[in-house]
């Protein structure tokens, strides 16, 4: 709290300390509209020189107030200020049409309302003492809450008199948090700058935030002020913001550089890079200065690199294990058929062949994943699943493809194509008893023959297949890169599928009869068959934010 000598009001007085000085670059009203917004005085306390302010109905003083002035009172627009009657015990009887553009509270909402309950609980003290004329001083700068719940910084000039009209004391408020932290000359860096500019006192709260604020987090200027920084970090960040942020504020020579994520107005996270530094003790604005700046895109772009770097070192590794095996083998075939004469060695080479060509497709394409869509464009699932299936099951001449429900998809087709197709190889290669039996040269039964569903659902869509299912000490693991049941599969299939439905925003899980049916897009219920049930859940267009993937049912 401040409390600064004032000139107090007497007859033929100069301008009173509420009042803009004539040297701030404003022009100066005439004296009639000078005492405009101010509440008129007691008789006898005009000051001379001056037309006298038509008196107020006292009447008026209860609330029942309109915007409209008396006839012949000028009133200037001054948005920075307002005026205020009110009681010795704090309570408003009046309150000036520019009240709501200085706290953002309506005029009836002040009026009847206590005063002291509106002023910051560290400088209600002063402004009591100049309402009752126990202080000597009649100027206080002290802080006001705003209707969004944060403080702006105000001077209050308090009459000496009481006026009759209203039976308390007239109050002149003025915003100052602008000009009592900044001189004039530096504030328009403030208020064009796109950078975030804190002022942080000793006890850790927020005195100041440039106008930018609006910007970069979506906040109305002030509503921030008197209130914690640290209470807006992400949890995640808040100990060792909360360490590093009082080191800064206790050590003068500290000046830390700080990344942390930040809510905005709209509930949202935002990487902000900020840089601290103490003030000089003499300084009357506070204790701490912070210049912050949005970072998200950097951290976007710094995650996607480590998200690159980690898969290309999986990719390595996997090339320097997984292919070194077939590789021996196929040496070893051809060695072994070179010295017997005999071409049938060389069949087991060319099985070792055929896996390292599943495995380089399947590698190359981990690689690639992470990178977002490469052409979005809207298609139908009916039509990239045929298109899948094709791929996916040509030849196989015991497994069919149902397509019960269709859905208008916004996404990347190819990369959908591929997802699809790996979920219908997994089928086609795990859903039956002969395809686990990889050295099985018998034709499956037409009881083993296979049926592959794909349907929308109410979040978005479904595989499932009628084979024999996955075993339930297995279904944790399925999406786990390398994992496989199979001896000459490669355990990256599903993995790919992960890939692409969160590369889209989405999500994919594998349902069991014991998770309940599931809502199809028609409004009927299915449960999940014994086989293997994959859906793929994402957000409709109307929720999905624009130009981000969705699944239309």
């Amino acid at each position: 709290m401040t409390h600064r000598p004032s000139d107090t009001s007497t007859p033929g007085g100069s301008v009173d300390e509420g009042d803009p000085p004539e040297t701030d670059g404003r022009a100066a009203a005439d004296p009639a509209t000078a005492d405009a917004e101010r509440a008129p005085r007691s008789e006898g306390h005009a000051d001379a020189g001056r037309s006298p302010t038509p008196a107020i109905d006292a009447g008026r003083a209860s609330g029942d107030l309109d915007a409209t002035p008396v006839e012949g009172w000028s009133r200037p627009v001054e948005p920075d200020r307002f005026l205020l009657a009110v009681s010795v015990d704090g309570e408003v009887l009046f309150a000036g049409p520019s009240a709501p553009d200085v706290v953002g509270v309506a005029r009836d909402a002040l009026v009847e309302s206590d005063l002291l309950d509106r002023v910051h609980p560290s400088d209600s003290e002063p402004v009591a003492d100049a309402l009752s004329a126990v202080a000597t001083s009649r100027t206080v700068t002290h802080r006001i809450r705003r209707a969004s719940g944060g403080y702006a910084w105000v001077e209050s000039v308090v009459d000496e008199e009481l006026a009759p009209q209203f039976g308390g004391r007239i109050v002149t408020v003025r915003r100052a948090d602008v000009d009592r932290t900044f001189p004039e000359r530096y504030r328009a860096f403030l208020e064009y700058g796109s950078d975030l500019v804190t002022v942080v006192g000793g006890d850790g709260l927020v005195v100041y935030e440039s106008p930018s604020v609006a910007e970069v987090l979506g906040y109305e200027q002030g509503s921030t002020v008197g209130r914690s920084p640290l209470g807006y970090v992400h949890p995640d960040d808040r100990e060792r913001m909360t360490e590093r942020f009082y080191r800064a504020l206790n050590e003068p020579d500290a000046t830390p550089t700080l990344e942390y994520r930040y809510r905005t107005a709209d509930g949202d996270w935002v990487w902000l890079e900020s840089h601290t530094r103490s003030l000089p003790a003499e300084s009357p604005v506070g204790e701490l200065l912070i210049n912050s700046r949005d970072v998200s895109a950097r951290k976007a772009r710094e995650r996607r690199l480590t998200d690159r770097n980690e898969r290309l070192d999986r990719f390595a590794s996997i090339v320097s294990h997984d292919l070194r095996n077939p590789l021996s083998v196929i040496r070893g075939s051809i060695e072994m058929a070179r010295l017997r004469e005999e071409t049938d060695p060389l069949e087991r080479g060319e099985r070792a062949v055929d896996r390292i060509d599943q495995l380089v497709s399947e590698l190359l394409t981990l690689a690639r994943q992470g990178t977002g869509m490469d052409e979005p464009a809207e298609f139908a699932l009916a039509s990239v699943a045929r298109d899948a299936w094709e791929t996916a099951a040509e030849g196989d001449a015991d497994a069919e493809l149902v397509v019960t429900g269709d859905a208008q998809v916004y996404g990347d087709r190819g990369r959908m194509r591929q997802a699809l197709a790996n979920l219908f190889r997994n089928a086609t290669e795990h859903a039956t008893p002969a395809a686990s039996e990889t050295d099985s040269e018998e034709p499956c039964d037409a009881a083993d023959d296979l049926t592959v569903l794909v349907t929308a659902t109410d979040e978005g869509f479904l595989v499932a297949d009628d084979g024999t299912g996955i075993d339930p000490d297995d279904r944790e693991s399925v999406f786990e890169s390398g994992f496989t049941t199979r001896a000459d599969g490669t355990g990256y299939g599903l993995d790919i599928v992960r890939g692409v439905v969160e590369s889209h925003g989405w999500r994919v899980e594998l349902r069991g009869p014991a998770d309940g049916p599931i809502s199809l897009a028609d409004g009927r219920r299915l449960r999940p068959p014994e086989g293997a049930c994959f859906e793929v859940c994402a957000p409709g267009p109307s929720a999905a934010d624009p130009d981000e993937p969705w699944i239309d049912g």
